[in-house]
């Protein structure tokens, strides 16, 4: 089964993955409207871009008609493509989290552990004057359990630095350094304006195939 899921807001859509789609369900109807809007299409450009005539689609929308099953499957392959298209055209702006939470090289270690759990995060920049200098993570912080509450500094377990990608990186690029970082801080006219770590990739934005 392949299971499509695009923004929050959008039911998912589950068709059979064997050459037929024979699984897809009449009840997933309602959401090509949904799908085409999200998508920035017109009934119009969809209908070009599926084969199906403007006002079957405005039909089949409205919930006037129930397509045959080719009619069907032309429109939901005809999204699955736009979806693909806009997936691979995200940029690193369209995923961050533009909420860095960061910490200072004086804090002390119990400010991070305090971070990470009051924020449900397991990474964090380490910024000094505006510069990012280093990071702590959830690993950074178990090999130095026994420094935790006696007063260290974060300088003093600090590790190198997440990469830093500009505003327009593709998400191709981030997804291939998030393989080998838990983060990527992004910038915007020299200034650290996001973050991006492996669950943006998996937020409302991004279209994720499971199979």
């Amino acid at each position: 089964m392949i299971k499509i899921i695009f923004f929050d807001d959008v039911i998912p859509i589950r068709i059979n993955k064997g050459m037929s789609w024979g699984g897809m369900m009449w009840e997933d109807l309602g959401q090509i409207k949904k799908l085409r809007q999200k998508l920035g299409l017109t009934q119009s450009e969809l209908a070009k871009l599926s084969g199906v005539s403007q006002s079957m689609i405005a039909k089949i929308e409205k919930g006037r008609v129930e397509p045959s099953y080719t009619v069907a499957k032309r429109i939901f392959i005809a999204l699955e493509d736009k979806m693909k298209e806009h997936h691979e055209t995200l940029i690193a702006k369209d995923i961050c989290t533009q909420n860095v939470i960061s910490i200072s090289p004086e804090d002390p270690i119990e400010k991070a552990v305090e971070l990470m759990r009051e924020n449900a995060i397991s990474q964090l920049p380490v910024i000094h004057e505006g510069k990012v200098v280093g990071s702590v993570t959830e690993g950074t912080l178990v090999a130095n359990y026994e420094k935790i509450k006696n007063g260290t500094k974060v300088r003093e377990i600090i590790e190198d630095p997440f990469p830093v990608v500009s505003y327009n990186t593709p998400l191709s690029l981030i997804k291939e350094t998030l393989k080998i970082y838990p983060a990527v801080i992004m910038v915007k006219n020299g200034e650290i304006s996001g973050i991006i770590t492996k669950a943006d990739l998996l937020r409302k934005r991004v279209l994720k195939f499971r199979y």
